[in-house]
């Protein structure tokens, strides 16, 4: 039986998960990806995080794909220090890895062609409003663009068919304070607005993405051997294979994980396959603002508390996932690009 692909706009910060999530989504034939919005967080300024995501839809034969760039910072933010400590970061990282970094979140070369002249706000206001109920947002890096888009066009709530936004912790410790996960932390005043919004949300954390309970959603190197001897002639493939395995050594040395969490390519799962999921009851989910210890935590609402918050019930949280089946579902769909 066929069934209507799922359309699916991704906005994305351009970090190496997501790169394979384009790839995930542009091989996935359950799903039509009308666009990706770009957003600076974790691979740096908004042109490079544009540039990787033109050239990753190059590579995989779609220069039709609309780009668009949008927001170049956050809208608050957080200490000068505080932002910058991805970049000391990954300093420390070039003196255990060494020459083998050079292959992690390079700068982008020139694309072949220019982004959208257009915003990327204006784009996912635009293409949401003409396509009422049909247009799942999936973003995966800082909220910013999805905050303005709805700060903006305060009808999107109620027309967007949902918002998955891969953010936020709650029992696996985060990786920017013990409880605060990147994509929040980075711009929490923006989460804080989407997951208050009123939209359908669904809210994959860490949980189920950067945590060993999860290893079977990883992947390794046996997972980059199988893809090679499976598509041989795939050029996406093999651009995979020569750049993420330091991806993975990283993860699995630096982090102890057993492979390179797909965080963002989950997040697009999450459309297109929700019984790979266990998820929580539509929940009030609101986010820490102040004091540098919690800023950025996600905070869900359940159980009986004496205070009273006021928020609306409209986000589920991914509670676990079949990784196995995950696994399989991305393999496959990387093996139908060539």
């Amino acid at each position: 039986m066929t069934t209507t692909p799922q359309r699916i706009i991704l906005d994305v910060d351009s970090a190496g998960d997501d790169i394979l999530a384009i790839l995930f989504a542009l091989g996935s034939a359950d799903i039509k990806l009308e666009g990706v919005t770009c957003v600076t967080g974790a691979a740096g300024p908004i042109e490079q995080v544009t540039n990787v995501v033109l050239n990753t839809a190059t590579l995989a034969g779609r220069d039709d794909l609309p780009v668009a760039a949008g927001a170049w910072r956050p809208i608050v933010g957080n200490a000068k220090e505080d932002m910058e400590a991805p970049v000391h970061f990954e300093k420390r990282l070039k003196e255990r890895f060494g020459e083998r970094l050079k292959k992690f979140n390079p700068p982008a070369p020139r694309p072949a062609r220019p982004a959208m002249d257009k915003h990327a706000v204006d784009f996912i206001i635009e293409t949401v409003r003409r396509n009422p109920g049909e247009i799942s947002i999936v973003a995966t890096g800082p909220q910013t663009n999805i905050a303005m888009a709805l700060d903006m066009a305060p009808d999107l709530a109620s027309l967007v068919k949902q918002i998955v936004v891969l953010g936020g912790c709650f029992q696996t410790p985060g990786n920017m304070t013990p409880v605060s996960e990147y994509n929040i932390w980075a711009d929490p005043e923006a989460a804080r607005v989407v997951l208050r919004s009123g939209a359908p949300v669904i809210l994959v954390p860490l949980d189920i993405c950067e945590d060993n309970r999860v290893a079977a959603s990883m992947l390794t190197r046996d997972d980059l051997n199988d893809l090679a001897t499976a598509y041989p002639d795939s050029r996406v493939v093999a651009h995979i294979c020569e750049n993420f395995s330091i991806y993975i050594d990283i993860w699995r040395e630096f982090f102890h994980l057993v492979g390179f969490p797909l965080d963002d390519a989950i997040a697009v799962a999450t459309v297109t396959h929700p019984e790979l999921f266990t998820m929580s009851e539509p929940l009030f989910v609101d986010v820490a603002l102040s004091e540098r210890l919690v800023r950025g935590q996600t905070v869900a609402f359940s159980g009986r508390q004496i205070l009273s918050f006021d928020g609306p019930k409209t986000t589920r949280i991914c509670r676990n996932l079949d990784g196995r089946r995950f696994l399989q579902l991305f393999k496959s769909a990387l093996g139908a690009l060539r």
